[in-house]
């Protein structure tokens, strides 16, 4: 089988997060501060390195980093703990469902007023942020540092810089991002999801932020105190609920191992002789990457053949991509693809050559009719 859709989750997962997750179930088996025992204090230890670690990605102390479910349940806490009143937010059109159904959401609950700003030449850049903000004051500006359609990554430090200088609040979603670019680009806030390029388990995510966001959900924390009040000190503010260790774990195995930029350079490589094949095909087109930075997926589609049809063949094949519009609501219609989306493949630093080449027969195969 050729696995060509990391963008959605990494696999394989590598051998050292597959033994940490079978670590806590065999001989852990608790959270932290949910006892005295020596097992809570090997909890503690691998909870306390995944927050240090992921602090050091970000540029903030461990303290600052709160576990949640995932970049949606991130996205979800984080957008309602700033926006409790009717405010402006500017965001892009590039941003995945776990922004803009919550935004809409907050929209219709108390009144905020959203902007979306259309891609550029295909890109965002932070002269359009800036034009955007000069043109109206915004609150709050939430955006991807990548698009997980066409994998142009964004400027996010210079994004950052201009809403800073308009005193706007900035949320940046780094899910495609994470474990690949730098995170330190000066966001208020930074959202991502463990499970892809980070290389950890699903059901594990991060928020991390200097500012001191108020809980949206209220339940035990294993705090000592007891208290019928939530505790607003982070990171429990944000961690009600028994957590999922057994993820945390499998997230600090995977922070412990290949550096993001070793990462990048293979999967881009592996993309690079995706794409190179792709372009000798006729009837496919490749959606054009807009940025000098990027992450290592591409979307394309065919002058005939519907996404889904392609990917359905290719999976038939014992290759696996994602087709249809990747929960990006608001960017196919610029982009030409509203009707069936496109097909995305992505690679990672696993992907061999061989699981290229798979696709690309295929693909050949369905060129020639």
């Amino acid at each position: 089988m050729a696995y060509l859709d990391h963008a959605a989750t990494s696999w394989p997962k590598s051998a050292a997060v597959l033994a940490a997750v079978q670590r806590w179930f065999s001989d852990v088996g608790v959270s932290e501060a949910r006892g005295a025992s020596s097992r809570c204090g090997l909890a503690a230890h691998e909870v306390g390195f995944a927050r240090a670690s992921i602090g050091r990605m970000v540029g903030l102390p461990a303290e600052r980093v709160a576990f949640v479910s995932g970049a949606t349940e991130g996205c979800n806490l984080a957008l309602r703990a700033l926006l409790r009143r009717p405010a402006r937010v500017l965001t892009t059109a590039f941003e995945h469902s776990s922004v803009a159904r919550p935004l809409r959401a907050l929209q219709a609950e108390r009144g905020l007023e959203v902007q979306v700003l259309p891609p550029r030449d295909g890109a965002l850049t932070a002269a359009a942020v800036a034009e955007a903000l000069a043109r109206s004051a915004a609150d709050v500006l939430v955006f991807t540092h990548a698009s997980n359609v066409t994998g142009a990554a964004f400027d996010a430090a210079a994004i950052c810089a201009v809403a800073r200088a308009h005193g706007t609040t900035t949320v940046l979603d780094a899910s495609q991002t994470a474990g690949l670019l730098d995170l330190r680009v000066g966001a208020d806030v930074v959202i991502a999801s463990g499970h892809k390029a980070l290389g950890g388990p699903p059901g594990i995510g991060f928020v991390a932020t200097a500012m001191p966001l108020a809980p949206q959900k209220q339940g035990g924390t294993g705090q000592g105190v007891a208290r019928d009040v939530h505790p607003t000190e982070w990171p429990a503010a944000f961690e009600a609920g028994t957590p999922n260790t057994p993820a945390i774990f499998g997230l600090a195995a995977a922070l412990r191992e290949l550096p993001p930029a070793r990462k990048l350079q293979q999967a881009l490589a592996h993309l690079d002789q995706f794409t190179l094949g792709l372009q000798s095909l006729p009837g496919f087109r490749l959606l054009p990457v807009a940025t000098p930075q990027r992450v290592p997926l591409c979307s394309f589609v065919h002058e005939s053949l519907d996404p889904a049809e392609i990917a359905a063949v290719l999976a038939g094949a014992g290759v696996d991509v994602r087709s249809g519009h990747h929960c990006a609501p608001w960017l196919h219609e610029p982009l030409g693809t509203a009707r069936g989306g496109t097909v995305r493949v992505s690679t990672s630093d696993t992907t061999t050559a061989a699981e290229v080449r798979q696709a690309l027969a295929v693909l050949a195969s369905l060129a020639a009719g």
